[in-house]
């Protein structure tokens, strides 16, 4: 099919499909597909595919709705952003064979993630993982005492994902944690189901989390975890969230008791666990310093394709270097959370979304430039996560790994390719002086003693001007909104972090507050960046945090594009 008719099976499926589903009184349904809108999506996927692509409306992954609700969003999403002039008729259609590729790739039936050696643990991972904090009923685990307590169709789509992330696509490292909720104790069921249907337990590599607690309650919380997921053996344990540096002494050199790596080693002796790894969204020193104890085989960090200062923070180069020594020291590297914590790539902006086509949509760019990073760097990333919360969701990051696996040199020219107009964007909406020494001399929370994430808020402006990543922006922003909830300004900065620790290791840092004057905390910043250091924290303030209430317009390239959540997740409705 030629590039016009392509645009034009897409535009009358847009204007047939949003004629019939035309009403003055919409069905409006977050948690469902029974609403209007997408029953909308629906109908444009199915009349573009009707000639597009015949063969995935005739196939099994064609049956499901979410996927069908996705097509017609991301065709309805391309067609919006020509129309806004934000992308070229170029991109257009290579968005729109996109679509085709992916669905005639999931329409075969036949789409494997292939595996990689994860380090000195010498187990085969597939270079996509199933995350297990987004599919489970409910985060408030007091409310599942017994699996009449879990709604069938609950449990029902926890089962449909891993078959699917087992069965069909060969995704058999499933990581889960004891602190997700009710999340553990539905694995635990599903496991005897797919047990008891063929599926062997030696097949499966499955990891769980266990934060750092005082010795008797690690161990009651392992205990607790091997209980609901009915296991013998766990294949990873992880320290889970070792995001301050009481947590490293708790795990190393606990005045209290033992250390708790001598209680994991007591469950490796006596073979219930395989391999002892961590967890951490802490800053890249702390990281660093777990690293090089030589007590783990694997590590769980962030390493984005748009920076790492995801959670603590850290200099401008992020967890590359712990990535460098990951491989070096030959330790598993799992990188956790690509799409979310990763930019919100599920609902990119409608200008990032223009500059990583026509060669990638978002989230295959943010999966390839992950695959790709032995390619482009001394460093590893064996697997990444995916958080599904529907099987639907697994879809991109499998293609991508299908295009990685069977296409690779021209994905790493594509990631290239992408790479150089992301770069470009930077240039013409920061300048080159910004991007080279925005950081210098800005004081990030790596201690008690500063408490403005001010590195962060900065990574955030050049996100959003430059890629218009707003909406992702307000998510990270949030939190430091939270965290000033509640702080005590005439207690020290010590005795208000002791009351917010949990929240404050993953994502520490308060806002600021609106008109107060922040240069005092700048002398050891460039003098020609000053002024545009104090314009720029006042703008993401502005755009970003929740006490503005009057919000200032902004381009409609910082709209987003789609979303590829069909429904609110489970957790998040309230179960």
């Amino acid at each position: 099919m030629n590039a016009d008719d392509l645009e034009l099976v897409a535009r009358r499926a847009i204007a047939e499909a949003e004629a019939e589903h035309k009403t003055d009184t919409p069905i409006l349904d977050a948690n469902s597909n029974n609403n209007t809108a997408n029953q909308a999506s629906i109908s444009i996927a199915k009349k573009f595919l009707t000639v597009a692509c015949p063969s995935f409306l005739g196939s099994k992954a064609g049956e499901d709705q979410d996927r069908l609700v996705k097509v017609g969003r991301s065709i309805s999403g391309l067609v919006s952003i020509a129309n806004d002039g934000e992308q070229s008729k170029e991109q257009l259609i290579a968005g729109l064979n996109g679509i085709v590729e992916q669905c005639s790739v999931l329409a075969t039936g036949n789409l494997k993630v292939p595996k990689v050696r994860f380090g000195k643990t010498e187990l085969q991972m597939p270079i996509v993982s199933l995350g297990c904090m987004r599919f489970q009923q409910t985060w408030d685990r007091t409310k599942i005492k017994d699996l009449k307590d879990v709604k069938d169709n609950q449990q029902e789509n926890l089962v449909n994902i891993l078959k699917y992330s087992i069965e069909t696509l060969g995704i058999n490292h499933i990581e889960a944690a004891n602190s997700y909720g009710s999340s553990e104790f539905q694995l635990g069921n599903a496991f005897q189901t797919l047990f008891s249907q063929g599926i062997k337990r030696e097949d499966l590599i499955i990891q769980t989390k266990v934060s750092p607690f005082e010795p008797e309650k690690f161990r009651e919380i392992v205990e607790d975890s091997f209980k609901k997921l009915k296991l013998d053996y766990i294949d990873l344990l992880s320290f889970h969230g070792v995001n301050m540096y009481d947590d490293y002494d708790m795990i190393f050199d606990n005045k209290k008791g033992e250390n708790l790596i001598d209680i994991a080693r007591e469950y490796v002796a006596c073979g219930k666990v395989k391999h002892i790894g961590f967890s951490s969204h802490a800053q890249p020193a702390l990281i660093k310093k777990l690293i090089e104890t030589d007590a783990f085989s694997y590590a769980n960090i962030h390493f984005h394709a748009f920076g790492s200062y995801t959670a603590s923070g850290g200099d401008t180069g992020g967890n590359l270097e712990n990535a460098k020594l990951l491989k070096a020291k030959d330790m598993g590297s799992f990188i956790i959370s690509p799409y979310d914590k990763g930019g919100k790539l599920f609902a990119p902006s409608k200008k990032l979304r223009s500059l990583t086509l026509p060669d990638l949509e978002p989230i295959q760019y943010g999966s390839l430039w992950l695959f790709t990073l032995s390619e482009r760097e001394n460093a590893s990333a064996h697997t990444i996560s995916c958080g599904a919360a529907r099987p639907s969701d697994l879809d991109e990051p499998a293609v991508a790994a299908y295009l990685y696996a069977n296409k690779k040199e021209e994905t790493l020219q594509k990631v290239k390719n992408v790479q150089s107009r992301l770069i470009q964007a930077q240039i013409d909406m920061l300048g080159e002086d910004w991007l080279n020494t925005w950081h210098i001399g800005v004081p990030n929370v790596d201690s008690d003693d500063y408490i403005y994430p001010f590195g962060q808020m900065l990574w955030l402006f050049n996100l959003i001007k430059s890629f218009g990543m707003l909406s992702f922006a307000i998510e990270r922003y949030g939190t430091f909104d939270n965290n000033l909830k509640g702080w005590d300004f005439n207690l020290s900065n010590a005795e208000n972090i002791g009351k917010k620790k949990m929240g404050w290791g993953y994502m520490p840092g308060i806002a600021i507050e609106q008109g107060k004057d922040y240069s005092e905390f700048f002398s050891q910043v460039p003098e020609s960046n000053r002024a545009k250091v104090l314009e720029a924290i006042a703008f993401v303030h502005r755009l970003c945090s929740k006490s503005v209430i009057e919000k200032p317009d902004c381009p409609k390239e910082y709209e987003c594009a789609y979303d590829m959540r069909p429904w609110t997740e489970f957790p998040k409705q309230g179960g």
